[in-house]
Order: C-alpha cells, then structure tokens, then sequence
C-alpha cells in the first residue's frame, strides 16, 4: 500500500482527523449559523431571513467557508501528531508506510542530541520527511473541501425553511429504484396527489458539467423542478463566475424545463448575458455560434419565471405551492 492509498480514501486515516477536528457537516453548519448571529447581531428569525433571503445565504456560507478554512488549516498540521498519538504502535500494519515514516522522523530527533548532527541535516532530513505526506494531506484536504461545500448550500437552505416553517423532506426516493431527490415540498406523499403542486429542489455549488445530474434526475413528468446554485458570484470559487453560458442556461430552462435558483446579481449577469448574445447574434448571426437571437429572445422572456433569486423562490413559488395545500 502506497503512502498516498494510507491517508486518502474512506478508509484512510485522514478521514479520522477530519471527523476529530471538523466534525460532521451539519455541525459545521450549526457552527456557522453560531457565527453568523455573533457577526452580525441578528437572531435567524423568520422576519429576519424574509427581509433579506439571498443576503442571509450567502453570509452563511461564507460563514461556513471561513470556519472550514480556520479548520482545515489545523488539520494539515495535526495530521501527523494525531497519528503518532492515536495510531502509531496500535496499527503499524494497517499504516505500514506511513509507520515507517514518523520511525525515520524519530531517529531525526534522537540524532539532535548529537553534536555533529548540522542545522543544514537537519533542516534537508526533516523536509525529506515531511514534504511527501503533507503533499498528500494538502491535496486530499482539496478534494474533501469540494465535497462538504456541495453539502453546506442544502444545510443551509434547510435551515432557513425550518426557521420560516416550510414543510419539506429531504434525500427521499419517491420510487423503488428512483433517484433521491435533495428536497421535496411540501413531501413526498404528496406527489401522488397533486405532483404539479409539489415543488423539487436539487442543489449544486457549481455548475461545470454536472448540472446535467440534476435536469436528468427522473422525477414525476410534471412536477415542478428546481435546480439551486451558489455559482456564478465568486462566492465559493473565484473561477465560477464563467459557469454560465447563454447554451448551458438553455439547456436547463428550455430543454429540461427546471427552474433556475441563483443569487439576485447573478440572475442580473445572466440577463445582461442573454441580452449581448442577443444583439451579436441579430447584427452578425454568421459570426456567433450556438443559440440564435430568437431562440435568445425566448430565453430573455422566460427570465423572470424560470430564473429566479433564493428571495423569490422562498417568498413567491414556495409560497404559492403551499397556499394551494392550505386550501
């Protein structure tokens, strides 16, 4: 087993540190909803998050964010130490490598007793050491950042619908062998009633590609599907303002039918967007590729409805689907 096989992966050992100084995702989030009262010295009431849906989400995430980064900069340099005190000697065989590893960093410290053992030695053989698993634990802290973000916007939003009492259910397969959906409102059940009254919320930081996981879920034909995103603000990662293109909106409001969820500015950037293509599009249609100026012009028009802010998702089609079940 390579030294990389030992820490990365379900069962390496740095999954042990993280749950040790990060704990679960949902406690990360109930640490940031902590920080985000204490910052801002307003109470997640009900009143509050209605007055300002989009602003409330994004001070959580960044909330999270900073705490996650706080966190994870600890963890990079308590990896080692955690393993010297929590498994070297127990589970030598399970972790050869990384055994053999801190046995060559203790005979670097019995060699400081020694007079001839030079600073510049010392410095070369620490590194040597070192600089192969924090490279590991660097990249794999990465690759676990990525995940838990996915997590947090979900975390977050179904904070705020417990605060502004919306009934919902979460990660629930409707059908045996169905996908499982992030949220449904007001549940599942109700999709055998009235599944146009019920409302399907699936949630994506980023949208690269995999935005084509949630226009593909398999859900009722006519229910009304919802695909929420933290993208295009430079919120999480400074390169997802160039997510969006006038194609990849196509593809999600008009061919797939799925509502877009984004924050406010970012609705207006997508506006601004569709309405430049447009004009290229009309004056030098040879020159642009892709989606023409009238097929440009439908997806300005579909705007209002089928690209909407988290306030108006909350306080306009939510509301309208539960008014419905209230009748």
């Amino acid at each position: 087993m390579t030294i990389k096989n030992e820490i990365q992966g379900p069962k390496g050992y740095l999954k042990k540190v993280r749950d040790h100084y990060l704990g679960a995702t949902r406690e990360m989030a109930n640490a940031a909803f902590e920080k985000y009262e204490e910052e801002s010295g307003l109470k997640l009431t009900k009143e509050n998050i209605l007055n300002d849906v989009d602003g409330t989400l994004k001070n959580l995430l960044m909330a999270e964010t900073s705490i996650y980064n706080e966190r994870s900069t600890k963890i990079i340099s308590e990896v080692m130490p955690y393993y010297y005190h929590y498994i070297f000697g127990q589970d030598d065989k399970k972790y050869p490598e990384t055994s053999n590893y801190i046995k060559r960093m203790l005979e670097i410290y019995r060699k400081c007793s020694k007079k001839s053992y030079k600073e510049e030695e010392f410095i070369r053989d620490i590194f040597e050491q070192t600089s192969p698993v924090i490279d590991h634990i660097s990249f794999s802290q990465k690759q676990s950042a990525k995940t838990r973000v996915g997590d947090s916007l979900q975390n977050h939003l179904e904070k705020i619908f417990e605060v502004c009492e919306i009934p919902y259910e979460t990660q629930k397969r409707k059908d045996s062998g169905g996908t499982v959906m992030d949220f449904i409102i007001p549940n599942s059940a109700a999709i055998d009633s009235a599944p146009d009254q019920v409302i399907n919320i699936e949630c994506q930081t980023t949208l690269k590609d995999r935005f084509r996981l949630t226009t593909g879920k398999s859900t009722r034909a006519n229910i009304k599907r919802y695909l929420a995103t933290t993208t295009g603000c430079g919120l999480i990662n400074e390169g997802d303002v160039n997510d969006f293109s006038v194609d990849k909106i196509k593809e999600i409001i008009m061919d797939n039918n799925v509502t877009l969820v984004v924050f406010k500015d970012v609705k207006e950037t997508i506006r601004s967007m569709l309405e430049k293509h447009k004009e290229a599009a009309g004056k030098m249609p040879d020159k642009v590729s892709g989606i023409s100026a009238a097929d440009t012009d439908r997806l300005l028009k579909m705007c209002d409805k089928k690209i909407i802010s988290f306030e108006e998702l909350i306080k306009r089609d939510v509301q309208s689907i539960l008014v419905y079940w209230d009748n």
